[in-house]
């Protein structure tokens, strides 16, 4: 079977880390990387928090991207208060030894770019990294398969 190459957009809160343990565990999809946003937590703990499931997963294979740090247009609001001051509620995961990778958005455009046609983008977070990635690269995102939202 032909796995799905995906690129999963998210700000790892406590539903997104479900949705990464599920596309990782899938057998039908490929998981070309994460890219993280400022949304359930700020984009520093987000980033973290991705490392540090990654980590717990036995997933460091899976390369983390360091996205927008706000939204486009107004201040950022955080839902601490359903997913905990740091994000994941009362989990503690563990310290990741890997890094994140700067520019998300050009990971997006690239990755589309060279694939076109292929891959399915899963945006699980706000949207502030695919608006960027079409600024940047306008019709960039014409190019991928799918594009799915959580939303």
């Amino acid at each position: 079977m032909n796995k799905i190459p995906v690129i999963l957009d998210t700000d790892p809160g406590v539903d997104d880390a479900l949705a990464i343990m599920l596309a990782l565990s899938s057998p039908e999809l490929d998981v070309l990387g994460l890219c993280t946003v400022s949304g359930n937590v700020p984009l520093d703990v987000g980033t973290r928090n991705a490392l540090g499931l990654l980590a717990f997963l036995g997933r460091v294979d899976v390369p983390v991207f360091v996205g927008a740090d706000r939204p486009l247009q107004r201040d950022p609001v955080f839902a601490t208060e359903v997913h905990g001051a740091g994000g994941m509620g009362r989990v503690i995961l563990p310290v990741s030894t890997a890094d994140a990778q700067e520019d998300a958005v050009g990971f997006l455009v690239e990755t589309l770019s060279a694939r076109s046609g292929e891959l399915v983008v899963i945006a699980v977070g706000p949207l502030t990294n695919l608006a960027l990635a079409e600024q940047r690269e306008p019709g960039v995102l014409k190019k991928a398969k799918q594009v799915i939202v959580m939303g």
